[in-house]
């Protein structure tokens, strides 16, 4: 495994699952899932920039999308904590968020197995 791939495959399945995890000891107010969204909103922003002002390939458009990804993932995940009071389902509920970051890592894969 290549250097890049190796730290694309540690970024996804350490640095997705803590930042998650970190968003969802938020408290459920409205405003924080609003600032979760607005924080979605700015990485595709960026990442769209990026990829218009890049002459070259660059991971860095992909790293925006896939920030945005998990901070997605954590807005709903909080959206639905917000709504469901169970703690077995919010447990339910933070355990697949945190694995859901993970997921974007299957897509890459898939992509560079066909290429």
């Amino acid at each position: 495994m290549d250097t890049p791939t190796l730290l694309a495959y540690a970024i996804t399945f350490i640095g997705g699952p803590l930042i998650c995890a970190a968003l969802l000891r938020l408290p459920t107010h409205l405003w924080s899932i609003g600032g979760l969204a607005v924080l979605v909103g700015l990485a595709i922003i960026a990442a769209n920039q990026m990829q218009k002002t890049s002459d070259t390939v660059s991971y860095r458009p992909l790293a925006a999308l896939w920030l945005a990804w998990v901070l997605g993932v954590a807005m709903v995940a909080l959206a639905l904590n917000r709504r469901i009071t169970a703690r077995n389902i919010r447990r339910w509920i933070t355990l697949t968020a945190i694995l859901a970051t993970t997921l974007p890592w299957f897509g890459l894969a898939t992509a560079q197995m066909m290429v």
